[in-house]
C-alpha cells in the first residue's frame, strides 16, 4: 500500500468503503502509512480554512482537477513499475530455462560422442580378434578376455606389465595423448629391448584422451619393449611426443 495513494484518499473521504476497512487495519500497524494520513489531514484543514477565509468565488477548474490529476500519475506510475517488475521476471525465467537447455543439449551431446568412442573401440578389438585374410583356415581358438595395458605419462619405477593371452589372441595397448592436444593422427613404432621394430602403425585416437594399439600377442613375447608415439602434422611431418617401456609376461600354464 505504500506505493498507493490509498492514505490520501482515505484522509480526503475518497476511499471507497471497501478498501476503507481494508486500509484501517493496515494502518494500524504502519508508522509510514500513519503519516501520511495526518500529512494529508493537516493539508486538507489548511485548504479548508483558506477557503472558508476566503471571498466566496467560483470554484477553479483547476483546482478542482487537481487533485485527480496528481492521482491519476501516481497510479500512472505505480502501474509502470509493475510492469517493470514483470517483465524482469519473464527475462530472468527465460534466461533460466534457455541456461538449462543449452547444459542439457551439452550433456547429450557429451554423451553421445561417449557412446560413440566406446563403440569404435568396440569395433577395434573384434578386429584385432579375427586372424587376418591371408592366414589359411586353422583349429578354432578359444576366446576370452582382451588383455589391455595402459601405458600414461607417469613418473615411477613399476615399469607397466602386461600378462600375454594365449597364443592366437589379440593385446591391446591403451595409450595417453599429449596435452594439451596437438595431433589428430599419431605414428606408433614398438621395439624391442634389442633394438629391432617389432610392430609400426599410423594410428587415429580412438577418444578424446587416448589412443587404441591392437596387436597380435606373437608379435610381442615376454620381454621388455618400448612404444614410440610421434604426431603427425598436417603437412606430414612426424613430431616426437613420448616413449613409454613397458614388459610383457608369459600367459599362464592351465
Amino acid at each position: 500500500m505504500h506505493e498507493t495513494s490509498w492514505p490520501e484518499e482515505y484522509a480526503t473521504g475518497r476511499l471507497p468503503a471497501e478498501q476503507r476497512v481494508e486500509f484501517e487495519s493496515h494502518l494500524v500497524g504502519c508508522p509510514e502509512c500513519l503519516d501520511r494520513v495526518e500529512s494529508a489531514e493537516r493539508m486538507q484543514a489548511g485548504l479548508q480554512e483558506l477557503e472558508r477565509r476566503r471571498p466566496a468565488v467560483a470554484p477553479s477548474p483547476a483546482r478542482r482537477l487537481a487533485g485527480p490529476r496528481w492521482g491519476t500519475r501516481l497510479a500512472w506510475a505505480v502501474a509502470v513499475a509493475a510492469a517493470a517488475a514483470v517483465a524482469v521476471a519473464v527475462w530472468s525465467g527465460a534466461q533460466h530455462t534457455r541456461g538449462v537447455e543449452q547444459a542439457l543439449a551439452r550433456e547429450r551431446d557429451a554423451l553421445a560422442r561417449t557412446e560413440a568412442e566406446l563403440a569404435r573401440t568396440r569395433a577395434e578389438l573384434e578386429r584385432a580378434r579375427k586372424p587376418p585374410e591371408a592366414t589359411p583356415p586353422g583349429p578354432a581358438k578359444t576366446t576370452g578376455r582382451i588383455p589391455v595395458l595402459a601405458l600414461m605419462t607417469t613418473r615411477g619405477s613399476d615399469l607397466p606389465s602386461v600378462v600375454l593371452p594365449p597364443a592366437g589372441q589379440p593385446v591391446a595397448l591403451w595409450v595417453e595423448r599429449e596435452l594439451p592436444l596437438r595431433f589428430e593422427r599419431y605414428h606408433v613404432t614398438i621395439r624391442s629391448e634389442q633394438g629391432a621394430d617389432v610392430f609400426q602403425d599410423d594410428v587415429a585416437p580412438a577418444t578424446r584422451d587416448a589412443l587404441l594399439v591392437a596387436l597380435d600377442a606373437s608379435l610381442l613375447p615376454p620381454g621388455r619393449y618400448t612404444l614410440s608415439l610421434d604426431g603427425e602434422t598436417r603437412g606430414g611431418r612426424r613430431v616426437p611426443v613420448a616413449q613409454h617401456p613397458f614388459r610383457t609376461l608369459p600367459a599362464p600354464v592351465r
